[in-house]
C-alpha cells in the first residue's frame, strides 16, 4: 500500500502541473523554461501509476508466500523430550524426571505460594526444545506425542523426542523409540490425516541427537567408533531426507557436544579433564556430518560443540564465569551407578544436589541446567533465527 500511495502521490504532481491551466503553466514556464515537458510529465505519470501497481502486487505477493515457520516438529533424545517417557509408581531410573529434585527451577505462583513441578524434561526446568520454540514465538516445546489425544495435532507442533533415543536398537535394550520410528509415527500420522498439509509446509523440524549411542557403545578402540559414526551420521542423514520429502522444509540437525568434557566421561578425574577419547568421536562425527549433509537452504547444523566448548573447556570463556564448577554436575549420586534422583527405600536421598543450579551449567550427568541450556541457546539463536527467517 506505501508503495502504490507514493507513486499515485507522486503522478498526482505530475497532473496538476499539466492541467492547473494558464497560473501554473506561466509560472514554470518563468522559472525553469520547459513548456514542452509538461505533456512528457503526463506520459510518465500514466507510467509510473502501472509501475507502482505491479510493484506493489509484488510486494504483497512475496509477503504472503515468503516461509515463516508456525510449528515445529520435535525428534531425538532427552536433550528435546519433555515427557515423552510416562511417570511410573516408585523409584526408577527410567522415570525419574518426574521426581523431585528434577523440575526444581520450575517455580508456578499459586495462592501466594512457590512450588516445584517436575515435567517430565531432564533438567531443573526447561530443554533445549523450549528454547528452539521460544524462538518461533511459542511459550514452550509443542505438547508431546504421548500426552496428544489420538487423531489431534496441536497447532504448535509436536514433541516425538524420547529419553534414551538413539540412531540403533542394541539387542535386548529397552528403548521406546528409536529416532527412525519417531519419525515412522510422524509419517503415519501425516498418512492418516492427523497431521495436516498446511502443519507440514509451515513446519521446522528439530534433530537433536546428543550421542547417546557413543554413550552405551561400548567403543574398544578407533576402529570400532570409526564404524560406528560412520552409521550414526549416515542415518542421521537419511532421517532429514525423509523428513524433507514429507515437506518440512527447514530442519535444524544438533551436531555433537564434546562429549568427553560431559560428566558421564569426565567422572574418573573428579571432573578436572576432559577425556580426550570422547571428544575425537565428537569431532570425527561433526566432520563427517557436515561432510555429509547436503549444501541447501533447508538444514542447518546447530553447532552445539562451539556453543558447550565456549562454556565448559579447559580454557572456556571468560563470559561464562557464572558456573562455578566447571563440569560438575548440580545433581549426581553418590557412586558411580547412583542417578540424580534415587532414594533408598527408606526415604534416604543417595544423591549430593546442589543449592542453586544457576550457577551450574550442567544438571546431571549428560544434561545441562536450564542456565545452561539458557546460556548455550542465546549463543545459537542468532544464527538459527537467520536460517528461519524470524525477526
Amino acid at each position: 500500500m506505501k508503495v502504490s500511495a507514493f507513486f499515485s502521490a507522486l503522478c498526482g504532481v505530475g497532473l496538476l502541473l499539466a492541467l492547473n491551466g494558464k497560473h501554473l503553466r506561466k509560472l514554470f514556464y518563468k522559472h525553469w523554461s520547459f513548456p514542452h515537458y509538461i505533456n512528457l510529465i503526463v506520459v510518465i505519470c500514466f507510467a509510473c501509476t502501472a509501475a507502482g501497481s505491479i510493484l506493489a502486487a509484488s510486494v504483497e505477493c512475496a509477503r504472503h508466500t515468503s516461509y515463516t515457520p508456525q510449528t515445529l516438529f520435535v525428534f531425538g533424545d532427552s536433550f528435546a523430550d519433555t515427557g515423552n517417557l510416562p511417570p511410573t509408581k516408585g523409584n526408577f531410573e527410567m522415570s525419574r524426571q518426574w521426581k523431585a529434585p528434577y523440575g526444581m527451577s520450575n517455580r508456578v505462583d499459586g495462592s501466594g505460594r512457590r512450588q516445584q513441578h517436575a515435567t517430565g524434561r531432564f533438567s531443573d526446568f526447561m530443554v533445549q526444545s523450549d528454547f528452539i520454540a521460544k524462538m518461533l514465538g511459542l511459550p514452550q516445546s509443542p505438547p508431546t506425542y504421548l500426552s496428544t489425544p489420538d487423531l489431534h495435532c496441536d497447532p504448535s507442533g509436536m514433541n516425538f523426542a524420547f529419553y534414551g533415543a538413539g540412531m540403533f536398537r542394541f539387542p535386548g535394550e529397552m528403548m521406546m523409540m528409536s529416532v527412525s520410528e519417531q519419525v515412522d509415527v510422524f509419517e503415519s500420522m501425516i498418512k492418516d490425516g492427523t497431521i495436516s498439509h498446511n502443519h507440514v509446509t509451515h513446519s521446522v523440524a528439530l534433530l537433536a541427537v546428543s550421542g547417546t549411542d557413543y554413550n552405551r557403545f561400548n567403543v574398544s578402540g578407533f576402529s570400532s567408533a570409526t564404524d560406528c559414526i560412520e552409521k550414526e551420521t549416515t542415518e542421521i542423514i537419511a532421517i532429514t531426507q525423509r523428513l524433507q520429502n514429507l515437506g518440512v522444509k527447514k530442519i535444524l540437525v544438533n551436531n555433537l557436544q564434546p562429549l568427553g568434557c560431559t560428566p558421564f566421561w569426565c567422572r574418573p578425574t573428579l571432573y578436572h579433564e576432559c577425556d580426550e577419547f570422547g571428544n575425537v568421536i565428537a569431532f570425527v562425527h561433526n566432520k563427517k556430518l557436515k561432510h555429509k549433509l547436503p549444501r541447501n537452504k533447508g538444514i542447518f547444523i546447530v553447532d552445539m560443540y562451539t556453543a558447550f566448548n565456549n562454556i565448559i573447556a579447559d580454557h572456556g570463556s571468560k563470559s561464562y564465569k557464572q558456573f562455578e564448577a566447571g563440569r560438575k554436575p548440580c545433581c549426581e549420586g553418590y557412586g558411580p551407578r547412583v542417578y540424580c534422583g534415587e532414594q533408598h527405600p527408606d526415604t534416604d536421598y543417595l544423591f549430593y544436589l546442589c543449592k542453586d543450579p544457576s550457577k551450574r551449567f550442567f544438571w546431571d550427568d549428560t544434561h545441562p541446567t536450564h542456565a545452561g541450556w539458557e546460556a548455550v541457546m542465546k549463543q545459537l539463536e542468532e544464527p538459527i533465527k537467520e536460517f528461519l527467517g524470524v525477526v
